[in-house]
């Protein structure tokens, strides 16, 4: 009986904590929405710069 009773407290607790993180899983997610969007307008950023190093470059090989 010793077992079975560890066993159902093992699995409890299990039970609990996953219930607690799939709760507060949503919050992270949405936590690292601002970030993500922070990282994209930067990666816009250095492709217009890309861009016009690129332009710059290729201006530069015509006139050679």
């Amino acid at each position: 009986m010793s077992g079975l009773g560890t066993l159902t407290l093992v699995t409890t607790l299990l039970l609990i904590v996953v219930a607690i993180l799939w709760i507060l899983m949503p919050f992270a997610v949405f936590g690292t929405k601002p970030k993500l969007d922070e990282a994209i307008a930067e990666l816009k950023k250095t492709n217009a710069k890309l861009d016009e190093l690129n332009a710059l470059i290729n201006a530069l090989l015509r006139r050679a």
